[in-house]
């Protein structure tokens, strides 16, 4: 089994450097632009299955994807970003000048940290171990699932399959529009690919 895990293309609150969680932000231009690159890519793919989150962002990439192979999309809220609570709409060095304890507790991936009226990295746990059990119940040795998400969910997706020690979550990197390639096997689980985003040429943004 392939799986192909896909971040959304780029949002202004992303350009902004804000936290976005559970507001239904939609793709800005150049993310729309990423979108149609990651799904020009992953046509070759033929994919069985594709899944999106619930929120715009997600859906908005995976139509691309789901339009140019020529597949429905399957949507999963278990998917859907961490809830930043009373963080989100705020831009990332506001909250850690703001709520430093919080801040550093929440970077350590401690798992029952969670922003102020926000969910914890345990909560997202459950998500994502949920869908994967799901996941097994279909295992074909020749299916490709690509899986439409958020940085968050996408680390743990990792986390989790390749058994990484949870204190590293927030040191993975996972750009807008990026691709991580994950081959499971019955005996085996190969990271491939991770935060891929050669195929977004003039359309990645400058760090």
């Amino acid at each position: 089994m392939k799986l192909i895990l896909v971040r959304h293309g780029e949002t202004e609150w992303v350009r902004q450097g804000r936290y976005q969680g559970s507001s239904d932000i939609p793709l800005n231009r150049r993310g729309i632009l990423q979108a149609r690159a990651v799904a020009k890519v992953l046509k070759e793919e033929k994919p069985t299955v594709i899944y999106s989150s619930q929120l715009l962002r997600t859906h908005q990439t995976a139509h691309e994807i789901a339009k140019t192979c020529r597949k429905e999309i399957t949507v999963d809220k278990r998917l859907n970003e961490l809830c930043f609570g009373d963080w989100e709409g705020h831009q990332h060095v506001r909250i850690h000048q703001k709520f430093p304890k919080a801040s550093i507790a929440w970077y350590e991936a401690k798992w029952n940290s969670c922003p102020p009226g926000g969910e914890s990295l345990k909560s997202l746990d459950r998500r994502i171990s949920s869908f994967l059990t799901d996941l097994s119940q279909h295992y074909s040795t020749d299916s490709t699932h690509i899986l439409v998400s958020h940085g968050g969910p996408i680390r743990m997706f990792l986390v989790r399959i390749l058994k990484i020690a949870p204190t590293v979550f927030w040191t993975i990197r996972i750009d807008p529009a990026s691709i991580s390639t994950i081959h499971l096997t019955v005996n085996r689980k190969e990271l491939v690919l991770l935060n891929s985003q050669a195929h977004l040429n003039g359309y990645r943004r400058k760090k």
